[in-house]
């Protein structure tokens, strides 16, 4: 399964906190100005993105797609999913982390880094 965008799905920042905490994630605002597109990598955990403003592109290696996403929207990257991002206007969002440590050490992986599946 590779990135996923489920438009409409939540109405503001509260919504959207309150969806995290049910399902049990941890939270951490993100911003992200307009720009190119990142290089491709992925994650060690899985991400889910609530779209406060602005519009994020998501590319997903595997599906050869690229998902748009705007206020409202709720992105999902599986973990271990190449892809990559760029927000053709300026972002905020807020992330949905499956642990706190993941929260705190993110980062991107090269993609050459990737284990088989």
């Amino acid at each position: 399964m590779g990135v996923t965008v489920d438009d409409g799905h939540f109405s503001g920042k509260q919504a959207a906190l309150d969806e995290i905490e049910e399902r049990g994630l941890h939270a951490r605002d993100g911003y992200m100005d307009s720009g190119d597109l990142e290089n491709v990598h992925w994650h060690i955990t899985s991400l889910v993105i609530y779209v406060l403003d602005g519009s994020f592109e998501t590319r997903d290696v595997a599906s050869a797609s690229m998902l748009m996403a705007h206020a409202g929207d709720r992105i999902t990257i599986p973990a271990g999913t190449l892809h990559a991002a760029r927000c053709p206007d300026p972002a905020t969002y807020v992330v949905g982390f499956e642990s706190e440590d993941a929260m705190h050490n993110f980062r991107p992986e090269d993609p050459n880094s990737l284990p088989a599946s």
